[in-house]
């Protein structure tokens, strides 16, 4: 692909004639921006910003990742582009788009903030903890690195204090608007979605290693064939040996469901129901997804899609409109009211979980809904309407 030329790129856009190159090269520069920062860019600064893209893009071999959006939305995916997300090269020939209603100022997006609950019950404010060690247990020294993570560092009275007694629990809580990262006593890895809360061992027991979790969290478990794994949820229970493994686990999602990346888990449901024979164990092997309700499925996964929120992107894929709703709900800290019902509506589509609410907004108004930002009592929220 030659280098383009910014108008004939961005007119080739929006008369549905672009190449997956071309596509590539304008929604890799767009979701660079967020909606304040439009009034800010020069037509200068503009043709400059899409030759770094272009170069960038230039270093590897390109992988389209397009964003797949319903025919009726077509036309609206280019308009996002000119008029919502600063590509407005030649604005004055796009026909206006009306934007989303803000009674009160726009919602930004989450960041990283947790509470670490010690097993004593101190609470550690993390993002208002400087880096250095900020506790210390049962021969564990637990510190906050440059980049935020919590990292345990065991030393050699670990073991000898453990077994003088019962384990000791610590607690990592991330409240809507909220995501953080943890390093485990075993070294395994840990990410925290917005809403979630992970209790385990300051030391991890000799013959295997338990954690519970309540939300959404990706874990790279090390190797340690002597323990096995295992991650308690509300409705299922996973043992693994050393892997790679996203589980969504809200509790008001209508289900459980773990995506596997590398290695192999079972998934050994919560038999609530002794006589639901649906529910059984399965191995998942890499590539897998498995969803626990009422029944027991396994199907192959979007890993993208389903690892996206770790990656910094919402994404979705012919996703129900409540759904999408969800997970903005717990990113941005606000509720989402329905007037008139839910609409039964799917979306698939994709963007930065960096831009303000109103952006995200920007994605979904072409569904024929109308959103609107209110502040209710001291508490924002979005309202859904037809």
């Amino acid at each position: 692909m030659e280098k383009p030329d910014a108008k004939d790129l961005l007119a080739n856009y929006l008369a549905g004639k672009s190449t997956e190159e071309e596509a590539a090269l304008l929604e890799s520069w767009h979701l660079d921006y967020e909606l304040d920062d439009v009034a800010t860019i020069t037509p200068e600064d503009q043709s400059k910003d899409l030759d770094e893209v272009w170069n960038a893009l230039e270093q590897r071999e390109l992988v389209s990742k397009r964003i797949v959006m319903w025919p009726k939305m077509a036309v609206a995916a280019a308009v996002i582009l000119v008029t919502g997300l600063a590509l407005f090269f030649y604005l004055q020939q796009s026909k206006p788009v009306e934007q989303i209603t803000n009674t009160v100022a726009d919602i930004p997006p989450g960041k990283n903030d947790a509470v670490l609950t010690l097993s004593n019950g101190q609470k550690i404010v993390l993002n208002e903890t400087g880096e250095g060690e900020i506790a210390s247990q049962a021969g564990i020294s637990i510190t906050k690195d440059k980049d935020g993570t919590i990292v345990y560092h065991s030393n050699a009275s670990a073991g000898a204090k453990l077994n003088s007694g019962e384990l000791l629990y610590n607690t990592i809580t991330t409240p809507r608007g909220g995501k953080y990262q943890l390093n485990l006593p075993d070294g395994s890895k840990v990410w925290l979605n917005a809403g979630s809360s992970l209790k385990y061992p300051v030391v991890f027991a000799e013959n295997e290693r338990r954690v519970e979790l309540s939300g959404e969290a990706y874990f790279e478990v090390s190797k340690d064939k002597k323990r096995p794994f295992y991650v308690n949820t509300d409705r299922q229970g996973l043992k693994v040996l050393g892997t790679h493994f996203n589980i969504n686990a809200f509790r008001d999602e209508p289900e459980t469901t773990t995506t596997l990346l590398e290695g192999s888990v079972k998934i050994i449901p919560v038999y609530k129901n002794v006589t639901n024979l649906a529910l059984r164990d399965v191995v998942l092997s890499p590539g897998q997804q498995s969803v626990v309700g009422r029944t027991v499925t396994v199907s192959k996964a979007n890993l993208e899609e389903a690892i996206s929120w770790k990656n910094g992107m919402f994404q979705f894929n012919d996703t129900d409109l409540s759904s999408v709703m969800r997970q903005a709900s717990r990113w941005y800290d606000v509720d989402v009211v329905y007037k008139g019902g839910v609409p039964a509506i799917k979306f698939s589509g994709e963007v930065s979980r960096n831009v303000n609410a109103s952006a995200f907004l920007d994605m979904l108004k072409y569904l024929d809904i109308k959103f609107s930002i209110e502040n209710v009592d001291g508490r924002k929220r979005i309202v859904v309407s037809r």
